[in-house]
């Protein structure tokens, strides 16, 4: 699939992984049905031995949370999330599951006429790539019972709890991407890399927000992208 930039986005996460002694599995130009397989493998693993676990997904995608293959089919969120729900995934129950989101949500970017086009790094201006959205699945998706307080949408939530999402952006947007790698996973391993020591997760995903909101209002125009994390956790997750 032809995402200039995941290179380099694929290198610095799997290194920031490592680095924090995470067992680190790549896979690659995968079709719908095996994005789905991946999902379930995982899922059925036995996750006894380890204390958290994370998935990335780095795609193209687009509204109600879809992710498209190599093959141009899609599937779900919320049908990958379902393959780590503590009843199915008993070695997960209560026990972090972080899932990284780096697609585009919908179709709207809000990026002003006047965008300079330049190469450089996340400070300067630069080349500009928005993630080719997929086309919109229109099947209705099923309400899950939420507890009150949840901050994930009822679309997605699998009724577990202990889940993070890490989303680049927030629904109906794009995400935006350079040839150095996204927005979003540069300002994520960044903010990883500096703070993992002294900050839990869910302070780390706020400090991400506020340097993606700030590097761009640094540009010459003001493409609009904002992370949009959301978590049913019950403790707090230091890596």
């Amino acid at each position: 699939m032809n995402r200039p930039g995941a290179e380099a986005d694929e290198r610095n996460l799997k290194n920031l992984f490592k680095d924090l002694s995470f067992r680190v599995i790549v896979k690659k130009d995968l079709k719908k049905h095996e994005i789905e397989r991946v999902a379930q493998k995982y899922g059925a693993v036995d996750h006894s031995k380890f204390d958290a676990f994370v998935f990335i997904l780095m795609s193209h995608g687009g509204d109600r949370d879809c992710i498209l293959g190599v093959d141009g089919r899609e599937t779900t969120l919320k049908n990958l999330m379902f393959e780590f729900r503590g009843s199915k995934c008993p070695s997960l129950k209560n026990k972090p599951k972080v899932i990284i989101i780096q697609t585009c949500r919908g179709l709207r970017d809000d990026v002003s006429k006047r965008l300079v086009f330049s190469t450089g790094n996340i400070n300067s201006p630069m080349a500009m790539v928005a993630s080719t959205p997929a086309q919109i699945d229109n099947e209705p998706c099923d309400i899950a019972l939420l507890p009150r307080d949840s901050t994930l949408p009822r679309s997605v939530f699998p009724q577990e709890a202990d889940f993070v999402l890490a989303f680049a952006t927030v629904p109906g947007y794009v995400s935006f991407r350079f040839p150095d790698g996204t927005f979003f996973i540069q300002a994520l391993v960044e903010v990883m890399r500096e703070h993992h020591h002294r900050y839990h997760f869910l302070e780390m995903l706020t400090e991400v927000t506020k340097l993606v909101v700030e590097r761009q209002s640094n540009m010459a125009a003001h493409p609009v992208q904002v992370p949009a994390p959301m978590h049913t956790m019950t403790k707090l997750l230091y890596l």
